[in-house]
């Protein structure tokens, strides 16, 4: 438990309140491939991955244990998943109809605010089914993702950070692993960073950002707004 990694920054234990929501953070992770017609294995995690601190469900953050998880489909039609407590994690399945790439995503401002700042949870991977195909637009206006493909230790994972289909650049992502190992990367004039891949196992990578932005949110008043954005990729 000494490190910075694994879907996100760092430091306090998670007991609500602003320096608890920004060191923890939610994370998908599946399989980067299925077959259409078999169960697709979804899983949520909330906690501190590069010091293995995955929070037990019961203890997450706010109303984090509300959030909601979609598969958004080649159709471009978006399906809301059954989610099941599994103590450590949610858990959900769904069974890809047909041949295309699936984005599965979810969003979720939190009830309650750290200070004056409102948190929002946010997490996305893509799944490839059948032949290889252009990863659709997702529905929401930032997007971290890598790309479908069997990544090989000691090779190099290309991540790309937009807004609204467009590149985001010099920006800080966050890339850890599950060996405890965490690196900051700056992202190019296209949005992309390049991961090197040293190990085996999976991946997350996080960009966070705060907006000086101004509101009421159930009641109390906030002066800004940080999302945390992360994505999981796996390495062989």
């Amino acid at each position: 438990m000494k490190s910075t990694y694994y879907f996100f920054l760092c430091m306090i234990a998670l007991l609500g309140g602003q320096h608890a929501a920004q060191a923890h953070a939610i994370w998908l992770e599946s399989d980067a491939f299925g077959t259409k017609g078999k169960a697709q294995q979804v899983r949520v995690y909330y906690g501190e991955y590069a010091t293995g601190e995955m929070e037990k469900t019961a203890d997450w953050y706010s109303d984090l244990r509300s959030i909601e998880v979609y598969v958004l489909k080649p159709d471009q039609s978006a399906v809301k998943l059954t989610l099941e407590d599994k103590g450590d994690y949610f858990e959900s399945t769904f069974t890809p109809e047909a041949d295309g790439n699936y984005l599965l995503y979810t969003t979720h401002p939190a009830k309650d605010l750290g200070g004056q700042m409102r948190y929002e949870f946010t997490s996305q991977i893509a799944v490839q089914v059948g032949g290889a195909s252009e990863l659709a637009a997702g529905k929401l206006p930032y997007q971290l993702m890598a790309p479908v493909k069997k990544h090989r230790a000691g090779g190099q994972v290309t991540l790309v950070l937009t807004k609204d289909g467009q590149p985001v650049k010099d920006q800080d992502v966050l890339v850890m692993t599950s060996a405890g190992w965490s690196k900051t990367y700056k992202t190019d004039a296209q949005g992309q960073i390049q991961v090197e891949a040293l190990w085996p196992g999976n991946y997350v990578a996080e960009y966070s950002h705060v907006e000086k932005v101004g509101g009421s949110w159930h009641g109390k008043e906030y002066t800004s707004a940080w999302q945390g954005l992360t994505t999981s990729f796996k390495v062989n």
